[in-house]
């Protein structure tokens, strides 16, 4: 095993709470192309009932590996919007009384008010890792259950901030793929928030001119003090040769992709569902595949570049960011032992400080 791996379940093993044999965890997660130790620790503190891969990030060499000694069930998140399918899913796999859901990107909040009442364990709590799920269950009126969020923890924006890294890096290699280079020319950011300004900042260093989209006043203004430009979204459509959508809540409408500059290259963050309204814009554009995971849609007078079918273009390239995952991997971690002792209300809520502390110690020591 490579010794960054090595050193990351050292980490898990100094954190882990003591064992429950009463909780089952649900796990949605990324299978990329690496040891899943984090999985791994779970199994240790309680019963990895299932495994959901979520769809664009699955290594097939992991999922086979994953497959061998844990349970593994692909569901989309349209699946997991039904209260019956997600309820059934469940009850198929959890053979404890109690259960913890853990959760990237929201599969559970539709069916979350619901969802207690048709299971046949005791829906103890769920964990978010990411800021579109953070949204997704901050709005419901009357959650059932604790929620705890790590996507807005200080201990996550290294992560988020190397994500940001990742994206631009992956970007740049899929415009060469294409023989276009980065370097010159304009370049837009919908979204100025934690790994949007990463990737402005990551563009701006790569000498792009660089402007930023963000209909939070309080976001624009911080955009506008570290030196980018902004601009209205329809202006900078049509003058960005590279447009990334970091909002996390549909950058680009249907109509909004009559406007985009010919020849610009559209890269997301996050998955299409969340950031672009493709289905009319498949309708009108003929889509021709130009390399593995870059499209032309064209039509009569205009043409432009979609990279990775509108999904996030850093899992292409295993969206490395170093022992940070850890870091977020950790909170989940320590958020089951919250949850499981019964120390949080329903609703919304993050780590303790206290508790972020002593993770954030504990990782200093091993890297």
């Amino acid at each position: 095993m490579n010794p960054l791996f090595i050193k990351g379940n050292h980490f898990f093993e100094d954190i882990q709470p003591e064992r429950s044999e009463e909780i089952s965890f649900v796990v949605v997660t990324h299978l990329l192309d690496n040891p899943q130790i984090y999985l791994d620790c779970l199994r240790r503190i309680g019963d990895l009932a299932i495994v959901i891969p979520k769809p664009r990030s699955i290594s097939r060499r992991t999922l086979e590996k994953v497959q061998g000694h844990m349970p593994v069930v692909i569901r989309t998140r349209s699946q997991l919007a039904s209260l019956e399918v997600t309820a059934a899913t469940i009850n198929d796999y959890v053979d404890r009384p109690g259960l913890i859901l853990i959760d990237v990107g929201g599969y559970f909040a539709s069916t979350l008010t619901k969802l207690p009442k048709l299971l046949e364990s005791n829906l103890q709590g769920v964990i978010e890792v990411t800021e579109n799920g953070h949204q997704r269950y901050e709005a419901i009126d009357e959650p059932p259950v604790p929620i705890i969020s790590i996507a807005r923890s200080p201990l996550k924006g290294p992560e988020d901030y190397l994500t940001g890294q990742s994206l631009v890096y992956s970007a740049e290699n899929l415009m060469r793929q294409c023989h276009y280079v980065m370097n010159g020319g304009n370049a837009v950011v919908f979204g100025y928030g934690k790994i949007g300004r990463s990737v402005a900042k990551s563009l701006h260093a790569r000498n792009i001119n660089v402007r930023v989209v963000d209909i939070n006043p309080s976001r624009a203004i911080e955009a506008r003090s570290r030196g980018f430009s902004l601009q209205e979204k329809e202006e900078a459509l049509k003058t960005s040769d590279v447009i990334f959508c970091a909002t996390g809540n549909r950058s680009l409408s249907n109509h909004d992709f009559s406007m985009v500059k010919n020849g610009a290259f559209i890269f997301s963050v996050t998955s299409s569902d969340d950031e672009l309204e493709l289905s009319r814009a498949d309708e009108n554009f003929e889509v021709v595949q130009v390399t593995e995971h870059i499209s032309r849609y064209q039509r009569l007078g205009q043409f432009f570049y979609l990279a990775n079918g509108g999904n996030a273009i850093n899992f292409i390239h295993n969206a490395e960011v170093g022992p940070y995952i850890f870091l977020v991997q950790g909170e989940v971690i320590l958020a089951t032992e919250l949850i499981v002792n019964k120390q949080l209300p329903a609703g919304l809520s993050e780590l303790p400080e206290q508790q972020r502390t002593r993770l954030a110690s504990c990782w200093l020591r091993h890297f």
